[in-house]
């Protein structure tokens, strides 16, 4: 996946402009060895599918990444209550196909691999992480979690991930309220291969037991599909100052950034992966900017979309999409664009390197861009989806649509996404609130329904040519960086004056 080296001149620069940052003033807003023994399923506690987990440290929020390839391995991570928990690990196999509960509650688990563990950020339990690698690419994956003396998890399945039409979903601002279990149930109804979080996941504003509220709300489709998340907003609340998105950081397992001054960062906040023939890049696009991460994280985000769009070029892959919290434009009152300095910097990368797909949440409505370049409509610009309507809370928009807005929604929803030779169709499934005020904007009860579609083709091999850039200079790069860092902090203050 990512290369980890970094000259030592540019590993220099980066560390000084963390200390830069630092200097700028802090304003806050307040996987495992394998060759484990294969164990088998009867003699586990629970012995069938649907069996709820149980013993003394059962595992809890169980769920699923990749920091390898996505064909041939798949990363879990779970927590257990207690910092004594016996060791864990994930035992599994792949059946030619899905099994019946019965024969499920008979057949022993062939494979074992053991787990690393860590203390989970703000609460007495553990940390659980595994890869498993070295998986058939035509096969489903049925494991489960846990251990003998601690107790085990139910039965989770994995399918296959296609590699020619294959599917993803993204949907943002999502909480633990009713509605937010709403969406849950319908991103169910919408089997995906890859699901996409764009930040503010549980809202647990440094409540930490929320955390372990939202991941035992999910586990059934996070254990199900494999789910790669940004940070936003109110993950900036879980800890504070360099401690910054400690939940985020603890409960999640990503790839290492490609460029990477700490190393073996199993929660990063910014990185990328290539999911077939799409290339992902994730940015917490500042959210998080009192860890002082933000210089490191722009210096990747160039080098790795220079790379990617060279990629594109060679004919490796198709399209370019980049997932992030804060939108760049909004219909939102003052927030359109929020931090101009960073927005200017960051739409600079996207249109240089031809990125096709933006992809954030945080207003939370529905809105989806044309394709577009510094605010304008452009045809060789990229299509800003944002989709903040995964049921913290039902908002209005402030303003009306801008010239560059092809289609509005206020209710809740998510977006699904069909991928095939050079062509991505979107489809939104929105459901709308009673009443555009008080308690009925925030009552959301009539059925989802297909409310917007659209589709971006594969770039010309002319425009390809174009975007194939060689990457900039950090110091050219970031010469205006002091003045990103308080345009930045001012911005994450005002956020959640609009927060609801």
């Amino acid at each position: 996946m990512a290369d980890n080296r970094v000259s030592s001149t540019r590993r220099a620069l980066l560390q000084g402009l963390a200390g830069a940052t630092l200097a700028a003033g802090a304003t806050g807003c307040g996987g495992g060895s394998s060759g484990a023994p294969g164990t088998g399923a009867t003699t586990q506690p629970g012995s069938t599918p649907d069996a709820p987990p149980s013993g003394p440290h059962a595992p809890r929020g169980v769920h699923v990444s990749v920091v390898e390839d996505p064909h041939t391995t798949r990363t879990l991570t779970w927590f257990t209550d207690g910092l004594s928990s016996p060791p864990s690990m994930a035992i599994f196999d792949q059946p030619p196909t899905r099994l019946s509960a019965a024969e499920d509650a008979k057949r022993p688990f062939a494979r074992g691999t053991s787990s690393t563990a860590e203390r989970t950020f703000g609460v007495n339990a553990q940390t659980h992480r595994v890869t498993l690698r070295g998986l058939d690419p035509e096969r489903p994956i049925r494991y489960r979690v846990g251990s003998e003396q601690g107790g085990w998890s139910r039965t989770f399945w994995l399918d296959p991930v296609p590699r020619n039409t294959w599917r993803f979903m993204h949907f943002g601002d999502h909480g633990v309220s009713a509605r937010a279990h709403r969406v849950t149930e319908e991103a169910l109804k919408h089997p995906s291969d890859l699901l996409l979080l764009a930040g503010d996941l549980s809202y647990a504003d440094g409540n930490q037991p929320v955390w372990d509220q939202w991941f035992n709300d999910v586990e059934p489709l996070l254990a199900s599909t494999i789910t790669m998340s940004a940070p936003g907003n109110h993950e900036a609340k879980d800890g504070g100052g360099r401690e910054s998105g400690q939940a985020f950081k603890s409960r999640l397992t990503h790839p290492d950034p490609r460029l990477s001054v700490v190393g073996n960062n199993q929660g990063s906040t910014f990185y990328s992966f290539r999911f077939n023939r799409v290339h992902f890049l994730v940015s917490s696009a500042g959210a998080l900017i009192e860890d002082f991460s933000l210089a490191e994280e722009l210096v990747n985000m160039e080098v790795d979309l220079a790379s990617a769009a060279l990629a594109r070029l060679r004919g490796e892959i198709d399209f370019i999409a980049v997932m992030q919290h804060y939108p760049i434009w909004t219909d939102q009152l003052g927030r359109s664009p929020a931090n101009f300095t960073l927005v200017a910097l960051e739409e600079d990368i996207l249109l240089r390197y031809g990125v096709d797909l933006l992809l954030v949440g945080h207003d939370h409505v529905y809105q989806r861009s044309q394709k577009m370049a510094y605010g304008s409509n452009s045809p060789l610009g990229y299509v800003q989806v944002m989709v903040g309507t995964g049921g913290q809370s039902v908002r209005l928009f402030d303003e009306s649509p801008q010239r560059w807005s092809a289609f509005q929604f206020i209710g809740l929803g998510l977006a699904t996404y069909e991928v095939s030779p050079g062509r991505i169709t979107g489809t939104f499934h929105g459901a709308a609130p009673e009443g555009d005020e008080g308690d009925a904007l925030q009552t959301v009860l009539e059925p989802f329904a297909v409310r917007d579609t659209f589709s971006i083709e594969r770039r010309s091999l002319a425009a390809c040519e174009q975007c194939a850039l060689p990457p900039r200079d950090p110091d050219v790069l970031l010469r205006n960086f002091p003045l990103i860092v308080h345009h930045t902090r001012m911005r994450n203050r005002l956020a959640f004056e609009h927060c609801g």
